[in-house]
């Protein structure tokens, strides 16, 4: 094939120039960004247009060779302790140790990370644009920079496998979406209109040292649905105020990919697909969907973050992981996040709503300064955003309800809210195509609640709270029941006097199942189990004093057999059972992500 002069200095151009290369004249885009797959006539097909900034990056070798992924056996492993102490500081995360050899993780803080892990399973799209970013700009992660370091024999980020450390650096920067240093400043130039957010890319490109990420969304009933991250490398002018961004799509590997830009028309287009292998949709905006951001690499520097579920108490005592960097303030705000498909939406004490309106098919967002973070998984599941609400002195519950009704098929989901101190929440909610389930919980934190839909099948509700690295951590949780359609199980801590409260409002007895770990300043760990409670005559209401409790032996029990509180009934010890069965609540199933560290550390202890 003879290639035209054009071709022929910019081929010689790419060469010799840097990071970034801004040509003044027409070029043919496919020269030097041809794709892996790409033949030559297919190459001299495309359109001519005029490259004005470009990162001297190709899907190959520049990209990943994998496609963008979802949760498999290996997903419990790709977060750790080095990842929150990076994200936070080890004074924040840390219920002991300081560094990732020693470090034992703060119940809330486990939670969190595992909460995030098993978001990942809507893809890993956010974390192989950003890493890809990172790999070209030479910044380094854990001690590691080229792709050599990461794997032997790898020459490129093409050559690397997906295992290992791979995976670990992915996952580290696909969570940092969530944080407010990153989704603050993406969230407001998500508001641009398309124009303005290409001419803030190309001010990106010219530069040469902060690329970005570049996230699309499709809209949909008032909302933003199936995000993806993208890598762009290149724009590229085609006349008439119209623009092609040249993408490096995870979902595509090696190959190069294009988004459209009218700037006349502020309206822009992208043809993929949202899960590799699935039929093309395509995705569009205007000046009125904010469907199209950037986020800039240099804010995922920005350690350690604010920390939303850290309480900040004694954050001055102990080790510093960033020594010359002020601690991490404390968060003014509870989160609500959905580990799983479907919709939600919260309601407030006034009646004030922030999430999707089931009934009226809209997204609505009535709550003076929340904030909502959309997803960028990549793998066209419908995850909920993550809404964070203004942190508020009361003791009137939030209500969340999420919804089945976009679902074509049953899924088992989380749900889990943050706030200064604690991780909350309820594992495997199973919601059905069509089924809406309703729970509450406080600012606080210390009260939950769930009510049983038709199917009364009853999810194991959790609370993690932390009060500093002088006083202990804990995590309780409590299953193994089915309600009866419409009743309401509720749990709740009173962590001041040490005692855990929890009933159900079921006309038939229910055998609890109730789980306790306690990780103390010395790092030193306790560990509680008792199956299928029976000591209920009248009513399913429960005391558990934790307050006497050795770390070792049995609990104290009392039933509330008068419905008059505690006080005149007797507390019955029940043993602790230091085997756990192989089915644990805290196993999750369904979605290849298993948290083996409840599973097997309470075997440990026992010893």
């Amino acid at each position: 094939m003879t290639r035209s002069p054009r071709a022929l200095i910019w081929a010689i151009a790419m060469l010799l120039g840097g990071a970034l290369m801004v040509l003044p004249g027409s070029v043919n885009s496919s020269a030097g960004v041809g794709t892996a797959n790409s033949s030559a006539a297919a190459q001299d097909k495309e359109p001519e247009g005029k490259i004005v900034a470009k990162l001297d990056f190709t899907p190959k070798p520049n990209g990943f060779h994998f496609e963008n992924y979802g949760n498999d056996s290996e997903s419990a492993n790709d977060l750790g302790p080095a990842d929150m102490i990076d994200l936070f500081g080890a004074e924040n995360v840390c219920e002991s140790g300081s560094t990732a050899e020693d470090c034992l993780l703060s119940e809330p803080a486990q939670a969190w990370m595992e909460e995030k892990t098993k978001g990942m399973n809507g893809g890993h799209c956010e974390g192989m644009a950003v890493a890809a970013l990172r790999f070209l700009e030479g910044k380094e992660f854990k001690g590691k920079g080229k792709p050599s370091s990461f794997q032997d024999g790898a020459e490129s980020v093409f050559d690397l496998k997906k295992e290992g450390a791979v995976r670990n650096y992915i996952a580290h920067y696909f969570v940092t979406q969530y944080l407010d240093e990153v989704s603050g400043p993406t969230h407001e130039i998500a508001q641009k209109s398309p124009a303005e957010v290409l001419d803030l890319l190309i001010s990106h490109l010219h530069d040469g040292k902060d690329a970005v990420a570049l996230g699309i969304y499709k809209f949909s009933e008032g909302r933003r649905v199936d995000g993806h991250a993208v890598t762009p490398f290149a724009v590229e002018e085609m006349g008439d105020d119209v623009y092609r961004v040249h993408l490096y799509d995870n979902n595509y590997p090696g190959e190069t990919k294009y988004l459209t830009v009218n700037k006349k028309e502020e309206t822009w287009t992208y043809h993929t697909t949202t899960k590799p292998g699935e039929p093309e949709a395509e995705y569009k905006g205007d000046a009125n969907t904010h469907t199209l951001e950037i986020t800039a690499e240099s804010l995922r520097d920005a350690t350690p973050f604010t920390c939303p579920f850290c309480s900040g108490s004694d954050s001055s005592s102990g080790e510093r992981h960033h020594a010359a960097r002020p601690a991490a303030p404390r968060t003014q705000y509870v989160g609500f996040l959905m580990d799983g498909e479907g919709d939600m939406l919260i309601t407030d004490e006034a009646g004030k709503r922030v999430g999707f309106d089931f009934k009226n098919s809209k997204f609505v967002n009535e709550i003076a300064g929340s904030r909502v973070v959309f997803e960028k998984g990549g793998l066209n599941k419908n995850m909920p955003p993550e809404i964070s609400l203004p942190l508020r002195n009361s003791s009137k519950p939030y209500t969340v309800t999420l919804s089945g009704k976009s679902l074509k098929r049953g899924v088992d989901a989380d749900l889990d809210l943050e706030g200064p101190g604690f991780v909350v929440g309820f594992r495997d909610i199973m919601l059905d195509p069509g089924e809406s389930l309703t729970m509450s919980a406080t600012p606080d934190g210390r009260e939950l609640s769930f009510t049983a839909s038709n199917d009364g099948q009853t999810p194991n509700v959790f609370i993690t709270i932390e009060s500093g690295r002088k006083h202990p951590t804990y995590f309780f949780e409590i299953g193994g029941i089915k309600l009866t359609p419409g009743k309401t199980v509720t749990m709740k801590l009173d962590l001041e006097k040490q005692k855990l409260f929890f009933k159900d409002n079921d006309a038939k007895r229910d055998a609890y199942d109730v789980l306790v770990t306690r990780i103390n300043p010395d790092g030193t760990k306790n560990f509680y189990e008792h199956h299928d409670l029976e000591i209920a005559k009248k009513t399913d209401s429960y005391e558990m004093d934790f307050s006497k409790w050795d770390g070792k032996g049995e609990m104290c029990f009392e039933e509330d057999e008068e419905g008059n509180g505690f006080d005149d009934d007797k507390c019955v010890e029940e043993p602790n059972e230091t085997k756990p069965p192989k089915k644990t609540s805290s196993l999750r199933s369904g979605d290849g992500l298993f948290n083996i560290s409840r599973l097997v550390l309470p075997i440990v202890w026992s010893l």
